[in-house]
């Protein structure tokens, strides 16, 4: 008989500017057995850096998790300023109300969170960035020696040979701080990158969320925050699931067929012409450290059943 070893689960830190999406994956990664999550960094993006922290102490609430710590971060991009998504995201940033958190964030802010943690548990450590890159470009500003020091670097955001979403170049959390992305795509450590591509290939209909059938505290919310989205606009038809694929990635390896790449991001001291700000650009196709989706490299059908199976949604019916 050979002995059955226990789930070591991987621990993360989550840097996140909820919104609905981010709120899904964060869902995700509590309900997930295969992950520790020790603390949430939060960042403007979606949302100012307001609502996006008291939404991260209000989803936390909602599961009963005021044990993790949220440290608050940046409240303006690294140069600019944040253009937010309440059109996408409505101007709470969720789309189902929470009772107004009585948790507290942390006394230490989100860079110096992020820069103890990695510190204490050297190699240990997974970093997912689900919002624009500020607190993580700040942290690589201040304490250069500090983010290699992560086990794994995931990054939601960036349009790789592929439409953005803002802009015809740009997506979202690249075009909120396209500095802060050319500072940790140029940085040269390694990371994922989980762009536009791969996301677009994951999504949930209006169906989907009609026919969730959730089993768990995690999965109702998501229901509701999901049901509240296409509520909003009766044109739409499908959710992308961008931060829920990334935490895909982060917990199964096999979901997303990568490739190597040198990148970099075009900012303010790039180009004049503000544009392409938040445009990716690859220098090299064949090496470098950061990894994107080959062209069809997600598995759609595994992605959609794990995050689903995470949600405690009933899967659905075979054709």
């Amino acid at each position: 008989m050979t002995a059955s070893h226990p789930v070591v689960p991987e621990r993360v830190v989550i840097d996140t500017d909820p919104g609905v999406d981010d709120a899904i994956a964060l869902l995700m990664a509590l309900s997930s057995p295969q992950m520790e999550v020790l603390g949430l960094t939060t960042t403007a993006g979606n949302v100012p850096i307001g609502p996006a922290t008291r939404n991260a102490l209000a989803i936390l609430e909602s599961l009963g998790r005021t044990d993790i710590p949220v440290a608050k971060g940046a409240t303006r991009p690294v140069r600019g300023r944040f253009a937010y998504a309440r059109d996408v995201h409505s101007a709470a940033g969720l789309t189902h109300p929470l009772p107004p958190p009585t948790s507290r964030t942390s006394d230490t802010g989100a860079v110096q969170f992020l820069a103890q943690t990695l510190r204490a548990n050297p190699g240990a450590v997974t970093v997912i960035a689900l919002g624009p890159l500020t607190n993580l470009a700040r942290l690589h500003r201040d304490h250069p020696t500090v983010l290699p020091l992560a086990k794994h670097l995931l990054v939601m955001g960036g349009a790789v040979d592929t439409p953005g979403n803002v802009t015809p170049q740009a997506e979202f959390n690249f075009y909120s701080d396209p500095t802060a992305a050319r500072l940790v795509m140029e940085a040269g450590i390694p990371l994922t990158l989980i762009d536009m591509a791969p996301c677009r290939q994951v999504f949930l209909t209006r169906t989907d969320v009609e026919n969730a059938r959730p089993s768990s505290a995690a999965g109702i919310l998501a229901e509701r925050l999901l049901a509240g989205w296409f509520r909003q606009g009766a044109a739409r038809e499908r959710f992308n699931m961008y931060d829920p694929l990334t935490l895909v990635a982060a917990l199964n390896a096999n979901a997303i067929k990568l490739r190597s790449v040198t990148m970099t991001v075009d900012d303010s001291t790039t180009t004049n012409d503000s544009a392409l700000w938040g445009r990716c650009r690859v220098l090299d196709e064949t090496a470098g450290p950061i990894s994107v989706a080959e062209p069809g490299g997600v598995d759609v059908t595994t992605s959609l059943l794990m995050i689903r199976d995470l949600l405690g949604w009933s899967q659905p019916a075979a054709n």
